[in-house]
């Protein structure tokens, strides 16, 4: 945790950032492509304490990859504005971690750099696309991780590795400095041990300031069809996490929601452009480029069958509606809280299909199922680990999100 580096003094956080450097160069889960050599600490809150970026995010002097030979990997010349705050605070990069090729996918089973390691189980996946940068923190390398999100690649990757993995509203943190897929959903995240640090780097990024607060009397919505159709495990490990809700004071409230929104369209016609700006490669010749056969034909696709105005247009619309009803939701209950995905973590080389309760279904829209609309409509979400590959998100109206985050520090401690 961040707090237990402030009890250091310079000395004892340099020898332990040398340390982490060496456990992050001789990792075996694949998480990291590169390691920092220059480590020396800045002067603020976070001096010396290590964090690791996401390799679609750019640090000075480090390359940007976004895990793919296709993005030219010149190093960036200037931080991302988030970098910045946190490297303005004293905090040291370690290095960037691995991620799903070009982050469009949610098995970080990358085949440019390798495939990112679940901590819990080598043969299993870390989650994606910021799988990475999740591992980090789970074995204790760094106890805080930049990754990015646009469709679940912060929350599901935290519940696959036992770690919080905190997605704000969609435009509230900077968002410059980084290899989207999509300017309507993407954000840069954060992984961590414990909500508390996360609200203390949520208020070195923004200024928010939030606090603990209590469940007594708190309004939490329980989208009945987010806890239908999970594996058994799931399953029990949710209900727990209710009934602990539930004893804690606050009033559980059954809600409906026609969440049945896919806000695909708006990635898939907003990507060419944004990969243009990051790559001197012809558009025609990127499939040839793209190591991960998940990628390759998702980029090959988006290129031969291009989103047309209409359909984008239909999208935006489509969110704008998802928004909307969500508010209403939000009149009625304080926040929602559901299992952040139906299924534990898929085999290593699980990219196309899983199984859930005898049936062989698609992994992406499988895996991202209960957290999906969240991120179309921009909402702020938490995912709070309920085991070592498990977690129960919680969500909230959106640029509530330091309220959202004290409500989460409360419910960590209940479910800890």
């Amino acid at each position: 945790m961040v707090a237990g580096w402030w009890d250091l003094d310079g000395a004892e956080r340099a020898r332990r950032v040398g340390e982490a450097a060496a456990q992050a160069r001789g990792s075996a889960h694949g998480d990291w492509i590169e390691v920092a050599k220059d480590l020396a600490p800045g002067e603020g809150v976070l001096a010396g304490i290590p964090f690791s970026v996401k390799d679609n995010i750019d640090v000075r002097g480090f390359p940007t990859t976004a895990g793919s030979r296709l993005i030219d990997d010149s190093p960036a010349a200037v931080d991302a504005a988030v970098v910045s705050a946190l490297r303005d605070a004293g905090a040291v990069v370690l290095g960037k971690t691995n991620l799903h090729e070009l982050a469009f996918g949610i098995t970080s089973n990358n085949a440019a750099f390798g495939p990112v390691r679940n901590p819990a189980d080598p043969t299993r996946s870390a989650g994606g696309s910021s799988g990475g940068s999740a591992v980090g923190v789970a074995l204790g390398v760094v106890p805080f991780a930049l990754g990015t999100d646009t469709g679940g690649s912060v929350t599901i990757p935290a519940a696959y590795c036992g770690v919080v993995g905190f997605r704000p509203t969609t435009g509230r943190y900077p968002g410059d400095g980084v290899v989207n897929l999509s300017t309507s959903r993407d954000t840069i995240g954060i992984h961590a041990h414990a909500v508390l640090d996360v609200r203390v780097l949520d208020e070195i990024i923004t200024g928010d300031r939030g606090a603990p607060a209590s469940l007594e009397g708190l309004r939490i919505g329980l989208p009945r069809h987010r806890f239908l159709d999970l594996e058994p495990e799931i399953a029990d490990r949710a209900a727990t996490a209710v009934a602990a809700l539930e004893r804690a004071g606050a009033v559980l409230v059954d809600v409906e929601l026609d969440d049945d929104v896919s806000g695909d369209d708006l990635v898939f016609h907003e990507t060419p452009r944004l990969l243009a700006r990051r790559t001197g490669i012809a558009p025609a010749k990127w499939p040839k480029h793209i190591a991960s056969p998940d990628v390759r034909a998702i980029i090959a696709r988006i290129l031969d069958s291009p989103i047309t105005a209409d359909a984008y247009e239909a999208a935006r619309a489509a969110r704008w509606r998802l928004r909307r009803d969500y508010s209403d939701l939000f009149d009625q209950v304080d926040l929602l809280a559901y299992p952040t995905s139906p299924v534990l973590p898929p085999l290593l080389g699980q990219d196309d299909t899983i199984t859930l309760n005898g049936r062989e279904l698609p992994v992406f829209p499988t895996v991202t199922r209960n957290v999906s609309p969240g991120t179309v409509a921009g909402l702020p979400m938490i995912s709070l680990p309920v085991s070592a590959t498990a977690g129960i998100c919680l969500e909230s109206r959106p640029f509530t999100d330091a309220r959202l985050l004290g409500v989460a520090e409360v419910v960590q401690s209940l479910l800890s």
